[in-house]
């Protein structure tokens, strides 16, 4: 004892070994702290955040949130105990505690973003709007956790009053206006694709502009990132969703049906009124006899005479018309309570277009284009039981067909070949 008050009073003889003892005890206290905090924190922070889990089971939170804990805590420590040591210089004291504020407000600002991201990976996991992001959001609040931490730094090194500082920053709004404009228009831009639900996690947009077309996989607060389906990653600002135009076909999958609005082109010069020949051989049509049943109102077809058929305007075209529409409505991959409309449109210099118009009951690509193909595969093929010919331009066959009978002729013409 006798020796350890003899150590003591050397030291505080001493200035130097007096400064250096104090500034030793300060980072044993700091490092002491540092591995209190980063071995047993983490059973308080279990018990206080995440008592519902297995105390047993490790969790990932409880790892990340205690290790930023084990940063800043220290330094309070260390902040405080500086009271208790009289021997340090005045100017060694303002210097530790302006350091110890600094790290306070870094490691404070790093502790409150990793609590932002666990809320967001928390919200991802369980929110039952799974297809709902609010990434944005909290890269907001991380953006105002470092202007705030930003703010206080400044106040402690300067010491003035942080109201000081925020004041003085309205003679330089206009600078940081120009500098986070991006972030200002992506964070208006943010909020009104979220609070409008236009678009959201999962979504298949396509931008035709910019030869995009997939599903959305991040909405972040500057950019949009869309996986297309060639597998290529597309980033696009979030700002041009508000200035550009695209088209989100998440409201198909949502309704369970998927349009199909394409045309085939007839021959105009095939088009006529039917008569009782005609008929009779389209009658035997299993679908398109009830077609034609209606049509006639209930008339027998050898009691109706041609010059019937011209004054009521039934053609060809017509009985064609009503026959595809009733079986479309019988087939079982298109659905019956939506449109089902096959309608002729305006006359081109490539025939007579009739659009077909109705939804498929899979929104799959490939039930899709199956059932597309199916139907108009039939079609082509019917058009010639009731008279009516696809429209396609001439072919190198068609011209050779008719430059055959030509030749034909010379070959006998006097003084032609034997």
């Amino acid at each position: 004892m006798h020796y350890i008050q003899s150590l003591l009073s050397f030291i505080e003889g001493n200035r130097v070994l007096s400064v250096s003892f104090s500034l030793l005890l300060l980072i044993m206290a700091g490092m002491v702290t540092h591995l209190i905090c980063k071995f047993f924190i983490v059973k308080v922070i279990r018990k206080v955040f995440f008592s519902s889990h297995k105390q047993g089971v490790p969790l990932d939170k409880d790892v990340r949130l205690s290790q930023k804990l084990s940063n800043f805590v220290p330094v309070i420590v260390v902040y405080n105990f500086l009271q208790f040591m009289p021997g340090l210089p005045e100017n060694l004291k303002v210097a530790i505690q302006t350091i110890c504020g600094i790290l306070f407000f870094v490691y404070l600002s790093i502790f409150f973003n990793e609590v932002l991201e666990i809320v967001n990976n928390s919200y991802s996991r369980k929110s039952k709007r799974k297809n709902h992001s609010i990434k944005g959001y909290i890269q907001i609040g991380k953006i105002l956790v470092h202007i705030i931490a930003a703010i206080m730094i400044l106040a402690i090194m300067s010491n003035k009053s942080p109201a000081i500082i925020i004041s003085s920053l309205g003679a330089v709004a206009a600078v940081l206006m120009l500098i986070f404009q991006h972030t200002l228009l992506s964070l208006v831009a943010n909020i009104q694709l979220s609070s409008n639900d236009v678009l959201q996690l999962g979504d298949w947009i396509e931008m035709p502009d910019r030869n995009i077309s997939g599903e959305v996989t991040d909405i972040a607060l500057h950019t949009i990132t869309i996986r297309n389906w060639d597998n290529t990653i597309s980033r696009i600002p979030t700002k041009n969703f508000l200035t550009e135009t695209y088209t989100n076909w998440q409201a198909m999958f949502s309704s369970g049906a998927r349009r199909i609005m394409r045309s085939f082109y007839l021959d105009q010069k095939s088009i006529t009124f039917v008569n009782q020949e005609r008929l009779q051989a389209m009658s035997q049509i299993r679908i398109a006899s009830e077609s034609i049943t209606e049509l006639l109102d209930g008339r027998d077809i050898s009691a109706v005479g041609d010059r019937w058929f011209m004054q009521n305007g039934i053609t060809n075209l017509m009985v064609f018309r009503k026959f595809l529409t009733a079986w479309l409505a019988q087939r079982e991959d298109i659905k019956k309570e939506m449109y089902i409309v096959v309608r002729p449109l305006r006359p081109s210099p490539d025939g007579l277009p009739v659009e077909i118009y109705c939804f498929t009951s899979s929104i799959f690509w490939a039930d899709y284009e199956n059932t597309q193909a199916e139907i108009f595969e039939y079609i082509y093929a019917m058009a010639r039981y009731f008279d009516l010919q696809i429209y396609q331009h001439p072919a190198g066959s068609d011209f050779a067909r008719l430059a055959q009978p030509r030749a034909e002729s010379a070959d006998v013409r006097p003084g032609g070949p034997q």
